[in-house]
């Protein structure tokens, strides 16, 4: 009898806790946070060709992509040689060793960038647009 009571008053508990659900809607904006403009850079460009190895960590082989891991290796490789701003001719060869990526090369020149300046000439002009160039007075 104690049990029956005990059941039946364990089962009126539990029935009597509501259990609500709410819905929400979100609504996702774009935010313009960088107004994009055409500029032209003068680069000093090193004379000499750097080459880099990258050995990515098993954990980034795993969890980031091909492109995200050749970036990280030209990065690398300016920081190690001089910390220019930009690799140019840059040339990147992967290696596996098996299905599995072992290491990235990157060789190119590095450069630091200089001036940056608005595109005043016709060919930067035409570079940008496909108006006909009308130079300013």
């Amino acid at each position: 009898m104690k049990k029956l009571v005990l059941f039946v008053c364990a089962a009126a508990l539990l029935a009597s806790c509501a259990v609500q659900q709410q819905n929400t809607k979100v609504r996702l904006t774009e935010v313009q946070t960088a107004i994009v403009a055409p500029v032209v850079a003068d680069l000093e460009i090193s004379q000499e060709k750097i080459t880099y190895t990258y050995n990515p960590t098993a954990v980034e082989v795993r969890k980031t992509d091909l492109n995200t891991m050749i970036n990280n290796a030209i990065a690398w490789a300016l920081e190690e040689n001089g910390n220019a701003d930009v690799l140019v001719n840059a040339n990147c060869r992967t290696i596996y060793r098996g299905m599995r990526l072992k290491s990235i090369i990157v060789t190119g020149y590095p450069a630091i960038a200089k001036t940056f300046t608005k595109p005043t000439q016709p060919y930067d002009y035409y570079f940008y647009h496909t108006t006909p160039y009308i130079p300013v007075k």
